[in-house]
């Protein structure tokens, strides 16, 4: 069977270099290759899809199949099967049912859910992130509630911050993973201190000034894409920056980079507001801190994600869509302190963040309208 990198490169929407770089992060951090590319933003959820619909010789579920399957379906499988295993099902037909695997070709496993359905199970392809996300949803009703740890929650799946819930349902927002990659323009290839490096032969653009942001966000499809754009702006004044996303009244990590952050712990982070941290004021009062930090149990596990050496002090304001807050961006220099840390700049930053997020939205939006038109067209 080719591997999924190969099949990129075939297809010519992948060089050697990025692949050199997805796999040394999957290596180094765990995970699949093509989740990594992805979120690298070397390529799109559906260029990925393709490819594994290729690789694995079956057909593709998409995102939002996963993400609108009935419960009836999705109930065909208990929960805890589909969370241990991967998989999912979202469509039935009469004897047969669909479901999305990581791994079609698993036969052993296909077996296993075909005796605990009894029907005839059609295997498709779907990539980690969209399986994460749809199966992050809610549990089918076999699922045991369980009572929560004590302390502030963990995220059980790291892939739910790829949806957020702003001006737009879950649902529209889901369509996001299928946008059609950017033209091939400079910026698109950039790299920054900290990232993972890319290779010679590319064309390089360093944005930290915030004119040259703003151009590079104007053509961003993807929301790790405009993380990637953000983190890079600020890597150079700031030794550590990180964005978070604000859901629900919950602070979770969304893309970090610089010293000695732990790429699993603070993708998993998961803050509420109800107990004292940095983010709380932020929410409710000032949409600036700068200085020293507190202390209390949700800085803790907040510094813990970050890693060592712990923050000093920090600038932290607040990144928002349509006037709501959508998130927070971090910037800290570890045991130094931020006087060469421009205030102002990164204000700036996450103001054009919020604008690059909205953009999105609005994207998705006006798709979703134009395929309701289409749709509705009685000519």
């Amino acid at each position: 069977m080719p591997r999924i990198g190969e099949i990129l490169i075939a297809k010519g929407v992948l060089t050697q270099d990025a692949l050199r770089s997805g796999l040394d992060a999957a290596r180094r951090n765990g995970g699949r290759v093509g989740t990594w590319l992805v979120r690298l933003g070397y390529v799109n959820e559906t260029t990925l899809l393709d490819g594994l619909s290729q690789q694995y010789g079956c057909p593709a579920a998409k995102a939002i199949d996963l993400a609108t399957a009935p419960l009836t379906v999705r109930s065909i499988l208990p929960a805890a099967f589909c969370k241990r295993h991967i998989v999912l099902p979202f469509n039935r037909s009469g004897r047969q049912v669909d479901v999305a695997m990581m791994n079609p070709a698993d036969l052993v496993l296909i077996d296993e859910m075909t005796r605990l359905t009894g029907l005839v199970v059609r295997p498709y392809i779907a990539t980690e992130a969209a399986l994460a996300a749809a199966l992050a949803l809610g549990p089918g009703p076999s699922s045991a509630a369980t009572a929560p740890p004590p302390g502030p929650p963990r995220a059980a799946a790291r892939e739910w911050r790829l949806f957020w819930k702003m001006e737009a349902p879950t649902l529209e927002l889901m369509k996001a993973m299928t946008a059609s990659p950017a033209p091939p323009v400079a910026h698109l290839a950039a790299t920054f201190p900290y990232l993972a490096p890319l290779g010679g032969g590319i064309p390089v653009v360093t944005t930290s000034a915030a004119d040259e942001l703003a151009e590079a966000l104007s053509g961003a499809t993807h929301r790790d894409h405009v993380a990637s754009l953000v983190l890079g702006s600020l890597a150079s004044p700031g030794r550590r920056v990180a964005l978070f996303s604000l859901q629900q009244g919950k602070v979770m990590g969304w893309g970090a980079t610089g010293l000695g952050v732990r790429d699993e712990d603070f993708h998993n982070l998961m803050l509420t507001l109800d107990r004292p941290s940095v983010f709380l004021n932020l929410s409710k009062a000032s949409d600036l801190h700068v200085g020293p930090l507190g202390g209390g149990e949700s800085n803790k596990l907040l510094f813990d994600a970050l890693g060592p050496p712990a923050p000093r002090e920090a600038i932290v304001t607040t990144v928002k869509v349509r006037g709501k807050h959508a998130g927070f961006l971090w910037v800290d220099r570890g045991e130094d302190g931020l006087a060469t840390v421009p205030v102002t700049l990164v204000q700036e930053v996450a103001r054009l963040a919020g604008l690059a997020l909205e953009i999105l939205v609005l994207r998705q939006k006006i798709k979703a309208g134009t395929r309701l038109t289409e749709g509705g067209s009685t000519d």
